[in-house]
């Protein structure tokens, strides 16, 4: 018999799945061509994905939600892809998803906004240039029209990274007000798979619910009033989801 411990992993260099992030530019994407994502093989080794507040509810049934501290010590929600590092289980041999729900994370992929250290406010449009639909044999849909102008994939594209943006912001005043309430504390897994492997998982925190009920009436109501509290309830309901997810490597 062996165990093996499994700890979160935080902060990477790069953004999750993106390998060379550029800006995109007219001048030298304006022959860009861009083929359709047809699996998610790029994100099989990873077993948590960020998601936005505005997502718990299409979450909630299918993956364990829970929260991880940046490099920073900045508190962010995740869904548990899978129990083991490097391992996501939503994932088949043929790389597609098998969950009914794609986190927007993985959707916007190879689109992404950038910011500068000095400047949080103001986003610029970039991709992952190692993406392997991108092309200019004129393979699937030209990013830019003769004039130069966006075609409507690439607004499309925009104007969902915008979106999202702007709930990633909104997900970060919940998380900011959970830490100031210090409601959270560590959680740790431990499952058996059927050979008698035993595995440990941590790094993750979860909402303690003693804690929650022992908060300020006025602090409650504003949790209701925000519907903050729907987030942490469906949060609670969906580490349920961990049997799911122990079901699918035993």
């Amino acid at each position: 018999m062996t165990t093996k411990s499994v700890a979160n992993t935080v902060t990477p260099a790069l953004p999750l799945f993106y390998k060379k992030v550029v800006p995109l530019n007219k001048e030298v994407h304006g022959e860009l061509y861009i083929e359709g994502i047809e699996g998610y093989v790029h994100t099989k080794e990873t077993n948590s994905i960020y998601i936005a507040a505005i997502e718990f509810l299409r979450i909630s049934p299918e993956y364990p939600i829970v929260f991880a501290k940046g490099s920073d010590d900045v508190v962010f929600p995740v869904a548990l892809l899978g129990l083991e590092k490097h391992k996501n289980l939503f994932i088949d041999d043929k790389g597609a998803w098998t969950a009914d729900y794609i986190p927007a994370y993985v959707r916007r992929y190879p689109f992404i906004l950038a910011t500068a250290d000095d400047d949080k406010d103001n986003f610029t449009v970039c991709i992952d240039e190692s993406f392997p639909g991108f092309n200019t044999a004129k393979e699937g849909k030209a990013l830019f029209n003769a004039k130069g102008e966006q075609n409507d994939i690439l607004n499309q594209a925009v104007d969902f990274l915008k979106d999202y943006q702007s709930h990633v912001k909104i997900t970060s005043l919940f998380c900011e007000n959970l830490s100031k309430l210090d409601i959270l504390e560590p959680m740790q897994a431990n499952i058996e798979r059927s050979t008698g492997e035993k595995i440990s998982l941590g790094g993750f925190m979860c909402v303690n619910r003693d804690k929650l009920k022992a908060v300020k009436p006025a602090k409650l109501a504003e949790l209701l009033k925000t519907d903050q509290m729907e987030l942490i309830f469906a949060h609670l309901a969906s580490l349920s989801n961990l049997r799911e997810l122990m079901k699918r490597i035993s």
